[in-house]
C-alpha cells in the first residue's frame, strides 16, 4: 500500500516551508524522530546547510519513508543531487587516480557528462527513502509494492524521474533484480566495503588487532554517547568539516551542530568520541543503524593534531569493535579503500537506480546513455583504482 506523500518539512525560499504533522499520526518512528530532528534544529537547509529540497512523507507498505523532490539545485549535496555524484564530486577526485593522463581524459569526459545530464534534467527527480546521508539502507519492496509505487509516484510526479540511491547487490541483490525487471535504470555510483559477521576472519587480521591495542593505550578519554553535552557538538560539527568538507569536499553534506545534537538526543545516531585532555572532544564517529546494518554517516577528527594520535584508527577500533561484538553487518561506505581492505572490508559496487520511462524521449534517451557509459566504464575503474 502506498499513501499519498504528506509535506514533512522544507525550510527554504524555493518550497517555502511547511512542517510535519503531530508526533501522534507517526507515532515514533525512525523516520518521525528524523524529521523532529530536522525540525528542531530549524529546517532542512539550517540541519544540511548545502541541501535545498521539498521533504517529503511516504507511507509505502507499512513504514513512512523519507521522500525528496528537487527540480535542479545544481549546488546541492551529493546526497539530494545525483548531478553532484556523478560530475561535481566526481572532479573532486579526479587526484586520487595519480595518472595526469587518465585525469585528462576524465576531465573533457566529466565536462561532456555535464552537459548531457543538465539537458537530461538529472537533478529533476522524486529520491525514495532518502535520509540526506552518505548511505541509506533501502527497503527490501515486493514487486506489486514497487509497480504500485511507480504508477502513483509518475502520475503525480510525471516530470520526475524517480531515483532511490545505495543499492549494493550483497544487502540489496533481490531488490536489485525487481527494478531492473520493472525498466529502472542501475547507474554504478562509487565502490563501498562492508564487514560481514557471517564470516568473522576480519576481526583475526592484524591491522584490527592494533587498532584494539591502540584503543586499550591511548592517552584520548573516550566518551559514549551519554556522556555527551550540547556543546560537544560544536566540536564534532567542527572535526567533521575539517575532514570531510575542508579535506576531502564541498559536496560532502555540511550538518549543522544542532542538527548533529538533535539526532543524538532521538537516538537515531549512537555517537562514540574521544576527549584531549582539557576536555574537547577531537574525534568523534556516529553510528545509524537500520535493517541490522550499521552505516557511518558522521566522522570527524582534529586533522591538526599528530598522526601519531591514530585518531582515524582510534574511530575504526570502536566501530569494528562494536560491529563484531554486535553480530550486525557494517557498511563502511567509500574512500580510504586500502585502510579498510586490510582490516577486511568487502568491496561491493554501489548503485543508484533510475526510472525514467515515463519522461519525454530527449531526457529518457540521454539517461539511458549515460547509465549504459557508466556501465561499461565506472566498474574496472573504481576497482583497478580502488574508488
Amino acid at each position: 500500500m502506498i499513501q499519498q506523500g504528506t509535506d514533512a518539512l522544507t525550510h527554504n525560499p524555493v518550497y517555502g516551508s511547511t512542517y510535519p504533522p503531530a508526533a501522534k499520526a507517526f507515532g515514533q518512528s525512525a523516520t518521525h524522530r528524523y524529521l523532529e530532528a530536522i525540525q528542531a534544529a530549524g529546517g532542512v537547509h539550517q540541519a544540511i546547510r548545502n541541501v535545498t529540497t521539498r521533504l517529503t512523507l511516504e507511507k509505502i507498505d507499512d513504514d513512512w519513508v523519507p521522500v525528496t523532490v528537487n527540480q535542479a539545485e545544481y549546488d546541492n549535496s551529493y546526497v539530494c543531487s545525483p548531478y553532484t555524484a556523478y560530475i561535481s564530486y566526481a572532479r573532486d577526485e579526479l587526484g586520487l587516480l595519480n595518472n595526469v593522463f587518465l585525469e585528462t581524459a576524465l576531465k573533457g569526459a566529466i565536462g561532456l557528462g555535464s552537459l548531457a545530464l543538465k539537458h537530461a534534467k538529472i537533478n529533476q527527480t522524486v529520491s525514495l527513502n532518502n535520509w540526506l546521508v552518505s548511505t541509506n539502507l533501502v527497503p527490501d519492496w515486493s514487486e506489486a509494492t514497487l509497480q504500485n509505487l511507480v504508477a502513483d509516484l509518475t502520475q503525480r510526479y510525471p516530470d520526475h524521474s524517480l531515483s532511490l540511491r545505495s543499492l549494493n547487490a550483497r544487502t540489496d541483490g533481490d531488490m536489485m533484480r525487481r527494478l531492473k525487471a520493472q525498466g529502472w535504470l542501475l547507474i554504478p555510483a562509487r565502490q563501498v566495503y562492508l564487514f560481514d559477521n557471517e564470516n568473522t576472519d576480519w576481526w583475526k587480521r592484524n591491522n584490527c588487532k592494533n587498532d584494539q591495542r591502540l584503543l586499550r593505550k591511548t592517552i584520548l578519554q573516550y566518551a559514549s554517547a551519554s556522556e555527551l553535552e550540547y556543546d560537544d557538538f560544536a566540536d564534532i560539527e567542527r572535526i567533521f568539516t575539517q575532514l570531510f568538507i575542508d579535506k576531502h569536499s564541498i559536496h560532502n553534506p555540511q550538518f549543522s551542530a544542532d542538527f548533529l545534537y538533535h539526532l543524538h538526543k532521538s537516538g537515531l545516531v549512537d555517537f562514540h568520541t574521544f576527549r584531549d585532555s582539557s576536555g574537547q572532544v577531537v574525534a568523534a564517529i556516529g553510528l545509524f543503524t537500520q535493517r541490522d546494518i550499521i552505516t557511518t554517516p558522521i566522522l570527524g577528527y582534529d586533522t591538526r593534531l599528530p598522526k601519531s594520535l591514530g585518531l582515524y584508527r582510534l574511530l575504526m577500533a570502536v566501530l569494528l569493535k562494536h560491529t563484531y561484538e554486535s553480530g550486525k553487518m557494517m557498511n563502511l561506505s567509500s574512500g580510504a579503500a586500502q585502510f579498510k581492505r586490510m582490516r577486511g572490508g568487502q568491496p561491493h559496487l554501489e548503485y543508484t537506480a533510475f526510472y525514467v520511462e515515463h519522461l519525454p524521449n530527449k531526457r529518457r534517451r540521454l539517461l539511458q546513455g549515460f547509465a549504459a557509459l557508466v556501465n561499461r566504464t565506472a566498474p574496472k575503474l573504481f576497482e583497478k583504482h580502488q574508488l
